[in-house]
This record gives C-alpha cells, structure tokens and sequence, in this order.
C-alpha cells in the first residue's frame, strides 16, 4: 500500500466518508467519488481498514454478543422497574436495578422542578432484535412491504 493510500485509510477510519477521505489525503477534489470507490475496492486498503476497525472495537470491548444484549435490555425492560422508584435527582438513577439504568436515555425538569426520565425507545430495539433474527422475509424479491412476513422459525 503506497503512502497516499495508507493516508486515506487513516482518513475514512475518522468519520468513514470515503470521498472526503480521498481529498484530505490528497486525491483530486474532481474525481474523488472515483478514486473513493476505487479504492474502497482495493483490497490492501480494505484489509487495512477491516484491521483498525477490529483493533478499536477489540479496545472498546465491542462485540456482536454486547450489542445483542445492550438491544435485548432496551427491548425487554419493565417501566415498573422504574416506577417504583422515587428519582428525584440524577444520583438516584444510580440506585435503580443495572438492567433499569441502561434504558435511561437521559433526564430533565419540568417547570415546576420534577425530574423526568427518558426511556430507550422499546420498538427500536425489539424492531433491531428481530433484523438480527432474520424475523422478516421477502417473498416476493421485491422490497415490498406488503410481502414482508414475520418468520417464526425453520
């Protein structure tokens, strides 16, 4: 891999835009959607690229397996879990149950002082869940959304 091609690769890892990789590491403004497909195409850089990636998801403990589970806790948690609980101020969301803390998206005031919560969005993780599941077929080739079945097993 030459030098400009080892620049580009540092350059997509950054916010994986091929083409402004492609002019920060020098290509042609001009042909940059070219030379980006070009070389996202290439397999030296795209080892190079599949290689930093495992090496930062390695670092961060980041798996398919802790994603599932993040996904599974948002999808499956019991608002009761949180109703029960008298949260008046940030801390004491760190007294609720793990599973009941990780589907606290955030928090805020209302006008008069009381603290609000926000939860995961439930749907989009049970919608993500069954994506993974491969839940949905397409009968018909198409992408129609009319032929999407729910698939419940083999």
């Amino acid at each position: 891999m030459n030098f400009k091609q080892q620049v580009f690769v540092t350059e997509y890892l950054k916010d994986r835009n091929a083409m402004q990789a492609a002019i920060r590491a020098g290509y042609s403004a001009a042909s940059a959607h070219v030379t980006s497909a070009k070389l996202m195409k290439n397999a030296e850089v795209k080892a190079a690229i599949d290689a930093k990636t495992a090496k930062v998801l390695n670092k961060l403990e980041v798996s398919v397996e802790r994603i599932l589970q993040e996904r599974a806790r948002m999808a499956f948690y019991d608002p009761a879990d949180i109703a029960r609980e008298r949260l008046r101020k940030p801390e004491d969301i760190a007294n609720l149950p793990e599973d009941a803390r990780r589907v606290v998206a955030g928090w805020d005031y209302d006008a008069k002082g009381k603290m609000r919560v926000k939860l995961a969005d439930k749907n989009a993780s049970l919608t993500a869940l069954e994506k993974h599941l491969n839940m949905y077929r397409d009968d018909a080739g198409d992408g129609s959304p009319l032929n999407i079945h729910i698939h419940l097993g083999d």
